[in-house]
């Protein structure tokens, strides 16, 4: 692994911090999570499915509202769900 300096605000660091602790990871691990959820694969990379991290990208689509991959759904389909219409 390299290491890497880098400046954040005061306010950024602590929400990382409490966001790691809450997860049970250090603040790096938070941190590589999410570069490798925003950054795209390398070139010549395996596919981001096979990448060691791959599942690093579901916790953050999980977070922002997303399903696995591969699974979409219709307004009909959320409306049987929410209401048992």
């Amino acid at each position: 692994m390299k290491a890497v300096t880098i400046t954040i605000p005061e306010e950024l660091d602590a929400r990382a911090a409490a966001e790691a602790r809450r997860r049970g990871i250090s603040k790096s691990e938070l941190i590589r999570r999410g570069l490798d959820a925003v950054l795209p694969p390398a070139s010549g990379a395996p596919d981001a499915d096979d990448a060691p991290n791959a599942g690093a990208a579901d916790e953050w689509r999980a977070l922002a509202g997303f399903g696995p991959a591969g699974i979409s759904s219709t307004g009909d389909d959320i409306d049987e769900i929410v209401y048992g219409a």
